[in-house]
């Protein structure tokens, strides 16, 4: 988690009001146990072991965590659980039940990988509940507190293998690939007309043979999410108006766009959070000509968004942030010239020499097998400059 979002979790947790009695640490933060440095004093932790506990295994470990750090159930502040998962899921709603009850001031803290399926459905543990951090431009949606009105949450991550949540619930038997991937594109694509879908998905195919491939195709996708994802209407297709959708592509090309208008304080925040979306190239578990398209179109937003950034830090005289934010952008592209030159400048202000020339060996080299070529006069002679000044 990155220290913006460990803040964040830390002031939402500590603004909760005695009501709120029961906390999620959100599921979909990459590394949940960063937050329980802000919550770890005056608690009772327990790591749940083993798989699919029942109600009586799970009162007999916190029995005996109680027991071990000297704490009585009516007189914690805190109780931690953590992977909470491995529980039954049944049993686990009865157990926070019951919890809550034996704790008459206290407060439960939840970490888990997964949501309690039936967590939403219950009305009484709703509304105590509270996830944490909660930001919907990060897609840390607080789902304990959506209105439950006629709108699905999908939740869509296409930066990185591909991950999909409705209603807080994975969703992961897609009946086959096509499904999957037509699914993405027509996320992706947020309206697009069906003669474009044909042409992506069945070009050989006459027109009649493509739609009925399509129609059966897109029938399988709303089996699977239980609901239909596109309307029809004005010769495209949409996203339907009974799907709110939070798709982290949309999210990502929004900040780096409003950050080209935004002030420098601002558009720090929109790039760091844009680059915090960015958890891998996109849809690496696809390799369809569209999804290649894209993804190499993703990777050069990212690597122009984290110069950008990069160039922002420099301007506030934070050459070692800027330094390293320059140095994740040349993972987007090895053979750029002007962005190694940059890093070199910067080696050199940081009386780094040799970390200069090795960043500027492994452009040569990149070069010369790539595209058989050397690096131009201007990088060629800032080289030779380092060179000749570590040798003095």
């Amino acid at each position: 988690m990155s220290l913006s979002r460990r803040r964040l979790a830390a002031q939402q947790l500590h603004g909760k009001g005695a009501d709120v009695r029961l906390i999620f640490i959100h599921p979909n933060l990459a590394q949940q146990h960063m937050a329980l440095a802000e919550i770890l004093t005056d608690a009772v932790y327990l790591r749940l072991r083993g798989s699919s506990l029942t109600g009586d295994v799970l009162r007999q470990q916190i029995n005996e965590a109680l027991e071990a750090q000297d704490a009585r159930l009516n007189t914690v502040s805190t109780l931690i659980l953590d992977e909470a998962d491995r529980a039954a899921a049944a049993d686990f709603l009865a157990l926070i039940h019951d919890l809550l009850a034996q704790m008459p001031t206290g407060r439960l803290i939840i970490l888990s990988r997964a949501l309690p399926p039936e967590l939403l459905a219950d009305d009484t543990l709703r509304q105590q509940a509270h996830f944490v951090p909660a930001l919907d431009r990060l897609m840390l949606w607080d789902y304990a507190q959506r209105s439950n009105g006629s709108e699905a949450l999908l939740e869509v991550r296409a930066l990185g293998a591909g991950r999909v949540q409705l209603n807080g619930q994975p969703v992961q038997n897609w009946d086959g690939v096509l499904p999957r991937s037509l699914f993405f594109y027509l996320v992706d694509r947020g309206m697009v007309r069906r003669a474009e879908i044909f042409e992506t998905f069945w070009p050989d195919l006459s027109i009649r043979e493509a739609t009925n491939v399509f129609h059966v195709t897109k029938r399988k996708v709303s089996e699977v999410l239980g609901t239909d994802l596109t309307v029809y209407w004005s010769g495209f297709y949409h996203i339907s108006p009974r799907i709110h959708l939070s798709y982290d592509v949309s999210l990502f090309t929004e900040m780096t766009q409003d950050s080209d208008i935004a002030t420098a304080q601002e558009a720090v925040v929109l790039l760091e959070q844009a680059a915090a979306l960015y958890r891998g190239d996109f849809l690496t578990s696809l390799e369809t000509n569209w999804v290649v398209r894209r993804r190499q179109d993703l990777l050069q937003a990212y690597g122009d968004a984290l110069i950008n950034l990069a160039k922002i830090y420099q301007g506030m005289n934070d050459p070692r942030r800027a330094l390293g934010l320059y140095l994740r952008a040349t993972t987007t592209n090895l053979q750029r010239e002007d962005l190694v030159y940059t890093i070199m400048r910067l080696y050199r202000e940081l009386n780094l020499p040799q970390e200069a020339l090795v960043i500027y060996d492994r452009l040569e080299n990149e070069l010369r097998q790539s595209l058989d070529v050397a690096p131009g006069r201007q990088i060629h002679e800032l080289a030779e400059t380092i060179r000749s000044e570590t040798a003095t």
